[in-house]
């Protein structure tokens, strides 16, 4: 279905919702072997960047557009072909069980009512395919997404770090990495049950996620640790962040039968430098952690401060 949200520039529109396969009102003029065009073009992509590209190409043959933008708030996705410009009519796409965002149509000048219908007919073959791009992306993000935490997982975290490690490089930018670990974790499946660990696990990376930007990344590394990707923060910031972190997961508290628990967490902190990969930065980062649950827990030690312990024979 294809619901009107909006016009600016042009005669008021109805609230009606046209199906993909109903009558419209009025009546677009379309040649039935344009719409089989475009149909047969859009079946051959599911992803939905370059599926809105190919409509946006093939619409010109109908209708004169000068740019189409596309937004799905639930999913954080957006995208633009063409350019934005003075008058625009905004429709929203859905399905009887799904809404699949909105799409907008600019032009310098107004449209008239057929152009209108007109859109709206070609929106009628771009309906499904926009579900099966997004059912696609769903299933593509799930399979790189920690099914308890949200946070991503081992495959996402080594399908990212490489690129993102050779990006900043490129780019001349820092990178850091924090490797978390949740303070005797263990002890609190035993003594709590696994239900309420769960719970800690959930509220920890709820945690992480407000302390960290927008730009950053965080996964699930295996059991109670935490991963979390720092784009261009220097050895500085990311001390400031893991301790925002730490502090903050400090502060949660669970009730369990009339019990308070808290938790505490052991941070490693490691600054890529040049000679940095994969492996070897998550290597500096874990043997961080490792001197941080070594020195006490609850605390925040990187890589460098790792380094100066071993060298004064202070490591295990």
């Amino acid at each position: 279905m294809v619901s009107p949200l909006h016009s600016n520039g042009t005669a008021e529109r109805t609230d009606n919702i046209i199906s993909a396969f109903s009558d419209l009102a009025p009546k677009p003029d379309l040649r039935p072997e344009l719409l089989l065009r475009l149909a047969g073009k859009l079946q051959v992509t599911l992803d939905l960047n370059q599926l809105l590209e190919i409509f946006f190409s093939e619409i010109q043959n109908a209708v004169l557009v000068d740019g189409i933008s596309y937004q799905h708030d639930a999913l954080s996705l957006t995208h633009q072909c063409g350019r934005l410009s003075t008058h625009s009519v905004s429709y929203q796409l859905q399905t009887q069980n799904q809404m699949m965002g909105d799409i907008t149509f600019h032009r310098s000048t107004r449209y008239r009512e057929h152009e209108l219908a007109n859109i709206e007919g070609l929106m009628s073959t771009l309906v499904y395919p926009v579900r099966n791009a997004l059912r696609y992306q769903e299933a593509l993000q799930a399979a790189f997404r920690d099914p308890l935490t949200g946070t991503g997982n081992r495959a996402a975290l080594n399908n990212t770090l490489s690129r993102e490690i050779e990006m900043a490089k490129r780019h001349n930018q820092p990178l850091s990495l924090l490797m978390l670990d949740l303070d005797k974790f263990k002890q609190v499946n035993d003594r709590y049950g696994h239900c309420t660990g769960d719970q800690v696990l959930i509220s920890a990376a709820n945690c992480i996620l407000q302390c960290i930007r927008q730009t950053d990344m965080c996964f699930r590394y295996g059991g109670e640790e935490f991963l979390i990707m720092l784009s261009n923060a220097n050895h500085g910031g990311a001390l400031r962040i893991a301790e925002r972190i730490r502090h903050s997961i400090a502060e949660l508290q669970f009730e369990h039968k009339e019990q308070m628990l808290k938790i505490t967490t052991s941070i490693g902190c490691a600054t890529m430098n040049d000679e940095d990969d994969m492996e070897s930065l998550i290597q500096r980062a874990d043997g961080a952690l490792y001197q941080a649950k070594r020195s006490g827990r609850n605390r925040v030690i990187t890589d460098q401060e790792q380094s100066q312990l071993s060298a004064k024979g202070l490591t295990e």
